[in-house]
């Protein structure tokens, strides 16, 4: 019966499978599952909050909707159609969470949505991995110091005299998870041709002093914030 193939097909698939093929399988069967949960109705709920806080994990923010693919108040594929009405958020934010996305196909078509569903003059807030800090990194120091401040947050077990500049392949790939970093001049330039303007380059200290309720992640060494706003439909 199935209770004796499940422990066999477990015990191939993995030996069959890479462990990056199987948590891509993971996922993707994840966001099919949340797909066919917001297929019929598409486009026409009203959220409980006006304010977007998307990919959230663990860390629900209260006053917002918060949302990610499994285990948030409400799961759903960011790489799908939003489940939303036109123009119903008036605050958007997300932090380490695009460099997940495949660019051209997951995350233009979110800021897409994201537009669709935000409101004129709308803020959207994105925080990700700076590309320019993980570089300097590695040129500075070999990513010494990155190292140090991923380990304050994050332990990294890196096999005894590994060299440092292993972080920054922890950075750039995170076992397959990572598939984009960005510098500024690169997320202004995708939020320019979706819609949004006014970008600007700040840091965590600027968007908790915006939003206190978000938990402090102390994570500046090497990330960056990005602020912007939805342009009026007159622009595009």
């Amino acid at each position: 019966g199935g209770a004796v193939l499940r422990p066999i097909m477990k015990a191939l698939l993995r030996t069959v499978l890479s462990r990056r093929t199987r948590a891509s399988l993971k996922i993707d069967w994840l966001r099919l599952r949340a797909r066919l949960r917001h297929q019929r109705g598409s486009r026409q709920l009203l959220p409980p909050t006006n304010q977007l806080h998307f990919g959230c994990g663990r860390r629900a923010v209260p006053g917002w909707t918060n949302v990610d693919l499994v285990q948030s108040p409400f799961d759903l594929d960011l790489a799908a159609p939003l489940p939303w009405r036109d123009g119903v958020f008036d605050a958007i934010a997300s932090q380490q969470v695009i460099e997940h996305l495949d660019l051209e196909s997951e995350f233009l078509p979110l800021l897409d949505e994201l537009r669709r569903v935000a409101r004129p003059g709308c803020e959207l807030w994105l925080s990700c991995p700076d590309m320019e800090k993980v570089c300097r990194g590695y040129v500075n120091d070999g990513g010494r110091e990155l190292l140090a401040d991923r380990m304050t947050r994050y332990p990294v077990h890196l096999p005894d005299g590994m060299p440092s500049s292993q972080m920054i392949n922890v950075l750039f790939h995170q076992s397959g998870e990572h598939k984009n970093l960005y510098d500024f001049p690169l997320l202004r330039w995708l939020l320019e041709q979706r819609g949004f303007i006014d970008a600007k380059q700040l840091n965590e200290t600027a968007f908790r002093e915006r939003f206190p309720e978000f938990p402090p992640r102390r994570d500046d060494n090497v990330a960056m914030y990005v602020r912007a706003r939805r342009a009026s439909n007159e622009s595009f």
